[in-house]
C-alpha cells in the first residue's frame, strides 16, 4: 500500500516539479554548455547506431527523434553561442573561448546540412488517387516536416549572423541559404499551383455529381493543403525579406492563385508588377490575334457606342419616370438615379466588349477589386461622408434650395453630393460643408414649412389704454396684405415687465414672405403708436436721495 502511494505521489509532484523548473531557463556556464553539447552528440551517434538492422517502422521512430535531436542540438548551440557573443561584446571572453565558439560554429553549419537534406527526404508528395484519408494523413506529414525545416533555416539565418559576430567569412553559405529559400519558394508555388487546380477539378466534380462524398472530403484536405501551403510560402517569403531577397514575383503569385490580399501587395513593387504582368498579357493577346484582332476592335468600338446609345435612352425614360413618379425624390436621389443608371448600362456594355475581344474579364474585375480597395483604404473619412450622403438621401431632412441651420452653418442650400453640401450664407460667402458633420449635429430646416409664423414682441407704457393699444396692434396687422387669415393671427397681452405691458403679436406668412413682412410690420407699428399717442417705454430707474438731518 505504502509503495502505491509512493507511486502515486511521484506521478502527480513529480511533473509539476519539472513544469515549474521548465519555467526558468538554468543559466549555463562555459564548461556546462560544453558538456550538454558533448551529451547530445553523443546521443545523436548512439540513435545512428540503432539504426542499424532495424525494421522500417522502427528506423522511422529512430529517425525522427534523430531529427529532433539535431535540432535540440542546433539551438543548443546558438545559445552557447549567444552567450559567447555577448562575452565579446563586453570583453570576458578568452583566446581559447573564441577558437571554440569558431568550431562550435563549424559543426553548426554541417549539422545544418545534415539536418536539412533527412528533413527533405523525409517529404514525400502523396501518390495519385489515394483516398481522402491517406491523403490527409499523408499532407500532415509533410507540413510537420516543413514546419521542423522551417525552424532549421531560421536557425541557419541566425548561426550566420552570429558567425559575422565572430568576424568569419560565411560568403560562401550564404549564398547557398539564399539558393536553398529560392528553391523552396519555387517548388512552393508550383505545389500551390498543382493544388488550386486540383481544387478546382474537385469543385466541377461536385457540381456534376453533388453526391460524391469522396469528392467532397478530398475537397476539404486540398483547401486545407492550399492554407498550410500559402502560411509556409509567407514564412519563406519573410526569410528572403530578412535575405534581401527580390520576393515579387511569389507575392503577385500568391495574390493570383488565393485572392487574398495582404499588406505586402500594398508595396509599389508588387503592386506594379501586378498590373505591368496584366498589361503584358493583354499586349501578347494583341500580337498573337493577328488580323483577327482589327476585327474585334471594331465589334469592341461598335458594342460600346451602342451601349452608350442605350445609356442615353435609358437615361432619360428614368427621367421621365421620376418626373411623372408621386414619391417627390430629392434632387440629389434623382441625380444619382439617373447616373447609377446611365453608368451601368455603359459599364454593362464594356465589359460585354471586353468579353467579345477575348479579354478574360477574371483579371480585369480583380485588379478592379484591389483598386477599389487601395482607394477605400486610402479614403476612409470620405466613405464616412458617402455614408452620411446616403443617409441623407434616404430620410431627407433637407433639399436644395432650402434654409437650414447645420453642421454650424446657416444659410441656403445651393448644391449637395454624396461627398458634401454646399451652403451660400445670407453675405453671400459659399461654404462647404462634409455630410458627416451634418448628419451628426443637429439639423434645422428654416424652409420645410409652406407656411411660417412671425413673432413680435411690443410694448406700451403703464399709462396707455390697453384695449386702444389691441386695437391699433390688430389694425396694422389686417393691413397688411402678406399675413394670411388662417390660422388667425394672435395678439395676446404676455407679460408686465419693469418699464412696460409687453403684448405678443404672432401673425402667419407664407414662407417667402417672412422677412419682409416682419420688417414691415415693425415699421408700420411704431409709426401708428406714434400717430395714436400710444408710447413705446424706455428701462428707467427711480433715485431716491435720503438727507439726515443734523444734531
Amino acid at each position: 500500500m505504502s509503495l502505491l502511494l509512493a507511486w502515486m505521489l511521484a506521478c502527480t509532484v513529480l511533473p509539476v516539479q519539472a513544469q515549474e523548473a521548465g519555467k526558468v531557463e538554468k543559466v549555463r556556464t562555459y564548461e556546462q554548455f560544453l558538456d550538454d553539447i558533448k551529451h547530445e552528440r553523443q546521443y545523436i551517434e548512439d540513435l545512428e547506431a540503432h539504426l542499424a538492422g532495424k525494421t522500417a517502422i522502427v528506423k522511422a521512430a529512430i529517425d525522427s527523434r534523430l531529427v529532433r535531436a539535431r535540432i535540440n542540438l542546433l539551438e543548443l548551440h546558438m545559445k552557447f553561442l549567444r552567450q559567447l557573443a555577448a562575452n565579446t561584446q563586453a570583453g570576458t571572453t578568452t583566446a581559447e573561448q573564441q577558437q571554440q565558439a569558431i568550431e562550435v560554429l563549424r559543426s553548426q553549419l554541417q549539422t545544418l546540412d545534415t539536418t536539412r537534406r533527412m528533413l527533405r527526404d523525409r517529404i514525400v508528395l502523396p501518390e495519385e488517387k489515394l483516398p481522402a484519408a491517406e491523403t490527409a494523413a499523408t499532407y500532415s506529414h509533410i507540413f510537420q516536416q516543413i514546419k521542423q525545416l522551417n525552424r532549421v533555416y531560421q536557425i541557419n539565418i541566425d548561426s550566420l549572423a552570429l558567425a559575422r559576430q565572430f568576424e568569419q567569412d560565411v560568403t560562401q553559405e550564404t549564398a547557398e541559404l539564399k539558393q536553398n529559400l529560392r528553391n523552396r519558394a519555387e517548388n512552393g508555388s508550383v505545389l500551390l499551383e498543382m493544388a488550386m487546380n486540383q481544387v478546382a477539378a474537385l469543385r466541377a466534380t461536385i457540381s456534376a455529381i453533388p453526391d460524391d462524398a469522396e469528392s467532397k472530403a478530398m475537397l476539404n484536405v486540398m483547401t486545407a493543403t492550399i492554407s498550410n501551403l500559402t502560411a509556409d510560402i509567407g514564412t519563406i517569403l519573410g526569410m528572403m525579406k530578412s535575405q534581401e531577397m527580390d520576393t515579387r514575383e511569389y507575392q503577385g503569385q500568391l495574390l493570383t492563385a488565393t485572392g487574398q490580399i495582404t499588406s505586402d501587395i500594398l508595396e509599389v513593387d508588387v503592386f506594379t508588377d501586378l498590373f505591368v504582368g496584366w498589361g503584358q498579357t493583354l499586349w501578347n493577346q494583341v500580337i498573337d490575334s493577328g488580323p483577327g484582332m482589327i476585327f474585334k476592335l471594331v465589334v469592341l468600338v461598335l458594342i460600346i457606342y451602342i451601349f452608350y446609345k442605350l445609356a442615353g435612352l435609358a437615361q432619360t425614360l428614368t427621367e421621365r419616370t421620376l418626373e411623372s413618379s408621386h414619391l417627390e425624390p430629392s434632387r440629389l436621389l434623382r441625380r444619382m438615379v439617373i447616373s447609377i443608371v446611365f453608368n451601368s448600362v455603359l459599364l454593362a456594355g464594356v465589359l460585354i466588349a471586353l468579353a467579345q475581344v477575348g479579354i478574360s474579364l477574371g483579371p480585369v474585375l480583380a485588379g478592379m477589386g484591389l483598386v477599389g480597395f487601395v482607394i477605400g483604404f486610402a479614403l476612409q473619412d470620405t466613405l464616412a461622408n458617402f455614408a452620411a450622403g446616403m443617409l441623407i438621401l434616404i430620410y431627407r431632412p433637407f433639399d436644395v434650395d432650402d434654409v437650414i441651420e447645420a453642421g454650424g452653418v446657416s444659410g441656403k442650400v445651393s448644391a449637395m453630393s454624396l461627398v458634401n453640401t454646399t451652403f451660400l450664407t445670407f453675405d453671400n460667402q459659399t461654404i462647404i460643408v462634409p455630410n458627416g458633420k451634418i448628419w451628426g449635429d443637429v439639423i434645422k430646416n428654416v424652409t420645410a414649412q409652406t407656411i411660417r409664423r412671425i413673432d413680435l414682441v411690443f410694448g406700451i407704457s403703464y399709462s396707455d389704454d390697453i384695449e386702444k393699444a389691441e386695437k391699433i396692434m390688430a389694425e396694422v396687422v389686417a393691413a397688411h396684405p402678406a399675413v394670411l387669415n388662417e390660422p388667425a393671427t394672435m395678439i395676446r397681452l404676455h407679460q408686465l415687465g419693469e418699464s412696460s405691458v409687453n403684448f405678443i403679436v404672432r401673425p402667419w406668412v407664407n414662407k417667402d414672405d417672412y422677412w419682409e413682412t416682419y420688417w414691415a410690420l415693425t415699421r408700420a407699428m411704431k409709426l401708428r403708436f406714434d400717430a395714436e399717442g400710444i408710447s413705446i417705454p424706455f428701462p428707467q430707474r427711480d433715485v431716491h436721495i435720503i438727507q439726515e438731518a443734523k444734531a
